[in-house]
C-alpha cells in the first residue's frame, strides 16, 4: 500500500481516529521513508478491540498471553500492545513517530527488520541536518530548477534570464510563493514544520530584503534542499512547476 491506499483504506473501514495509533511500515509510508508497505498495523485501546470484534469479521492471527493480534480482510492487523506509542498527527490520524519505530524494530531485532531499521536511521540523520545547511543546499538546487525553466522558455541572453531569475529567486518572490502553496494547503505536514523550523531559526537576514521575507524565503528553500537530501526529486518538481505556472 502506498500514501493513498493508507489513507484509502482507513477511511473505507470508518476507523475511529481517536481510538487507534497506526504502526510501523504505514507510518514509514506516511513519512516518505519508504515506498509501500503490505498491510496496515493498528495499536487500538481494549475498548475498540472489541467493537472491531463486534462490527467486522476479524480473523486470530497470534495469541499471546496478555493480546491477541487479529486481522481484517488481510488489510488491517490490530492489537492492543502498543497502545502507549508516541505518535504525531498527519492526515487526522496517529501516527507512531519515526523514533518510537526505531526503537521498536531495534528492540525486536528481527532480519526482516533490518532494511528499515537503515531507512529509519538515515531519514533521522537528514532530519538532524541544520535548518540553515538545509537552506544553503535548497538554495542552489531551486536555482538551478529556475535557470533550467527559464533556459527551456527560450531566452538566450545572460542579461535577461538574470533580470527575469530575480522574479522567481529574489526573497521577495520566494516569500510570496511559500505564502501560496501555503494558503492552497499545497504543502504536507512535515514540509510545513520543515519550513518553520527553518523560518524560525536565527538569522541576521539579507541586506536586500527585510527580514520577515528573508526567513520565509529560506524556509522554501530549506525545504528544497530538505527534499533533495532525501531523493525526493518528484515533489521538488511538484513545487517549482506550481512557482513557474506550469
Amino acid at each position: 500500500m502506498n500514501t493513498d491506499e493508507i489513507l484509502n483504506t482507513l477511511t473505507k473501514y470508518k476507523l475511529d481516529k481517536n481510538e487507534i495509533i497506526i504502526l510501523s511500515g504505514s507510518s514509514m509510508v506516511i513519512n516518505e521513508i519508504k515506498q509501500t508497505t503490505n498491510d496496515i498495523d493498528l495499536a487500538v485501546s481494549k475498548e475498540y478491540e472489541k467493537k472491531l470484534l463486534q462490527n467486522y469479521t476479524c480473523t486470530l492471527k497470534e495469541q499471546n498471553k496478555d493480546y491477541n493480534v487479529y486481522n481484517i480482510d488481510d488489510k488491517i492487523e490490530f492489537a492492543t500492545n502498543y497502545y502507549d506509542a508516541k505518535y504525531e498527527i498527519k492526515y487526522g490520524y496517529k501516527f507512531q513517530t519515526v523514533n518510537e519505530i526505531l526503537k521498536l524494530k531495534e528492540t525486536l531485532n528481527r532480519q526482516k527488520d533490518q532494511k528499515d531499521i537503515e531507512l529509519l536511521k538515515k531519514h533521522i540523520k537528514n532530519n538532524n541536518i541544520n535548518s540553515l545547511v538545509l537552506a544553503y543546499l535548497g538554495d542552489a538546487i531551486y536555482e538551478v530548477y529556475i535557470r533550467k525553466y527559464l533556459i527551456n522558455k527560450g531566452i538566450a541572453k545572460v542579461n535577461e534570464l538574470q533580470k527575469e531569475s530575480i522574479k522567481y529567486v529574489s526573497a521577495k518572490a520566494q516569500s510570496n510563493y511559500l505564502d501560496k502553496l501555503i494558503e492552497n494547503n499545497l504543502l504536507t505536514e512535515e514540509e510545513i514544520n520543515i519550513v518553520k523550523r527553518a523560518r524560525n531559526h536565527k538569522s541576521h537576514g539579507s541586506k536586500n530584503s527585510d527580514i520577515i521575507a528573508y526567513k520565509k524565503s529560506t524556509g522554501l528553500e530549506a525545504l528544497i534542499g530538505y527534499l533533495e537530501i532525501n531523493k525526493n526529486k518528484k515533489r521538488i518538481e511538484e513545487i517549482i512547476n506550481y512557482i513557474v505556472g506550469d
